[in-house]
């Protein structure tokens, strides 16, 4: 997608039947969050980052619906999950058997997620639950597994521009109370971490700030072009982790407040940074 055809996009979406259906019943702006997800084990932990995500939805009125986009949806379309009955997906290996028997399975949201389909153009529907990079958070949001839910897929074909242009399209929805998720990690090389560690590496405390400092300011060219900074390619030897951050800072608002409501580094280099916008 070109910055032209952005625009056009952006322009037609706004003069649209479909987008003024969307904000008919417009409520309070809602936010829009960053959470770094950390370990599976996180599932069952009851722990300052579980805490937080315990505290942070009470902060703003529940969502009429919510968007994920999580690390672990990485394909080479666009994709949006369309399945109205809910599958949880257990996408990790070698954990304790209590992780396999939680279930998280709230309803989809066929409506909504045909009408995103239809916003964003070159992007299709697929029957799909949720991973573990949306429900291992939400279950401590929303135990009641009472929202709509569905997630899009990260399409690693596309450009960091072009993510960070879909969640400019996205951000329309905050205002008919739909909460947009990012769902990641400011770094993420499992190769260097260790549970064992108690000292934090200088690389992952500088690129945390980096992408602290870029958010703080409004900074988006250095989310967009990250990749040219020194340390990204320890941070991420893989960029699946990274790419929410760009689904989040996409749905900013010039009037938006930043606020980072979990900061912490764990096993010497995983971040779990957690943002919330607006």
């Amino acid at each position: 997608m070109t910055r032209k055809e952005f625009l056009k996009l952006s322009g037609l979406l706004l003069a649209s039947p479909l987008y003024s259906s969307l904000l008919q019943s417009e409520t309070k702006m809602m936010p829009s969050l960053f959470i770094s997800h950390g370990s599976p084990m996180n599932i069952i932990r009851d722990n300052s980052f579980t805490t937080s995500l315990k505290e942070i939805v009470k902060t703003f009125d529940k969502p009429k619906a919510i968007i994920v986009i999580s690390a672990h949806w990485y394909t080479n379309n666009t994709l949006i999950s369309n399945l109205e009955e809910q599958e949880t997906i257990y996408d990790f290996y070698g954990f304790p058997d209590q992780l396999y028997n939680i279930t998280y399975e709230p309803k989809g949201d066929e409506k909504l997620a045909s009408d995103v389909n239809e916003i964003l153009k070159n992007s299709s529907l697929e029957d799909r639950g949720l991973d573990h990079g949306a429900w291992s958070i939400l279950r401590h949001m929303y135990p009641k597994q009472d929202i709509p839910t569905f997630q899009i897929s990260i399409n690693k074909n596309l450009s960091y521009m072009q993510h960070f242009e879909i969640a400019s399209l996205l951000k329309k929805l905050r205002k008919n109370g739909v909460l947009i998720i990012g769902s990641g990690s400011v770094t993420h090389n499992l190769r260097l971490t260790d549970y064992r560690k108690t000292n934090v590496d200088a690389w992952a405390l500088e690129f945390d700030e980096y992408i602290k400092e870029a958010f703080n300011t409004k900074n988006f060219s250095n989310i967009i072009e990250a990749q040219k900074h020194p340390l990204f390619n320890i941070a991420h030897p893989f960029d699946d982790h990274f790419i929410p951050l760009l689904y989040t800072a996409g749905t900013i608002e010039d009037n938006d407040t930043i606020e980072h409501f979990h900061e912490e580094i764990v096993s010497g280099n995983l971040t779990m940074r957690s943002i919330k916008i607006g």
